[in-house]
């Protein structure tokens, strides 16, 4: 079954057309990544995904085959269904590495404070950052802080994980022991939705690569097909340049 799936997706920014007729599904347990050049909609469809960007009217976005209607569902509960980690961490840096974790399921979701606490606890183990859980965000590295980031978006027990170039802001030797982290989820059977630059990552975890150009779905084949032998022009230049850069 599609857990997500978007029909018509279009997304305009006054003249400029970010995303035009995104046609996009994800089943449950998939991992999809998206590649393409920048400015080609990649992050504009996850914003649109759990509607931190509103698509166009006439867009449709479904969630386990029920349409989201904007006007009449509750966007918050919607975003608890997808936990979204960004290119840049937005730790809090008031507040230690364990109530950056506890803070929404408490004040979201209700969850007691001991349980908020245990359930971090058990993500910061699951990161590998047990030792941390006293630290500040500013004490991290930006490897850490990304891992607290993703353990921050899996205590709201999410069913999907959108990834927005988690590890562009990284220094090349941090980005493994992220991808790690996200390798490890989709072992387990997490169903996510990741934009990355990461080709061998791609190649090695994704169910499914999906090209986007100039705000469409271009190309989207199996990894091994994808990588091996793409379909469109466009694929095989912009695969040129990043395999070989």
């Amino acid at each position: 079954m599609n857990v997500i799936e978007t029909k018509n997706l279009n997304k305009h920014f006054g003249e400029l057309h970010v995303l035009r007729d995104v046609a996009l599904t994800v089943a449950e347990g998939e991992v999809v990544v998206i590649i393409g050049p920048s400015g080609s909609g990649k992050s504009t469809l996850l914003r649109c995904l759990n509607f931190l960007e509103f698509p166009d009217e006439g867009s449709q976005i479904l969630l386990d085959g029920e349409p989201i209607d904007p006007d009449r569902d509750n966007l918050d509960k919607v975003r608890e269904r997808m936990g979204m980690v960004f290119q840049h961490f937005h730790l809090f840096p008031h507040k230690n590495v364990l109530n950056n974790i506890t803070i929404a399921p408490e004040n979201v979701k209700g969850v007691s404070r001991a349980d908020a606490k245990a359930k971090a606890r058990e993500l910061l183990d699951r990161v590998g950052l047990s030792d941390k859980e006293k630290v500040w965000p500013s004490q991290l590295s930006g490897g850490q802080k990304q891992r607290v980031a993703i353990a921050r978006a899996l205590a709201m027990d999410p069913e999907i994980m959108l990834f927005d170039e988690v590890t562009s802001a990284l220094d090349p030797e941090l980005v493994a022991e992220v991808l790690q982290v996200v390798q490890d989820l989709a072992a387990n059977g997490m169903t996510m939705v990741m934009v990355t630059h990461e080709m061998g990552f791609a190649r090695e975890v994704a169910d499914r690569v999906i090209m986007m150009d100039e705000g469409m779905i271009i190309e989207e084949a199996p990894p091994a097909e994808f990588f091996a032998a793409p379909a469109e022009e466009r694929t095989k230049a912009f695969l040129s340049q990043v395999l070989h850069a």
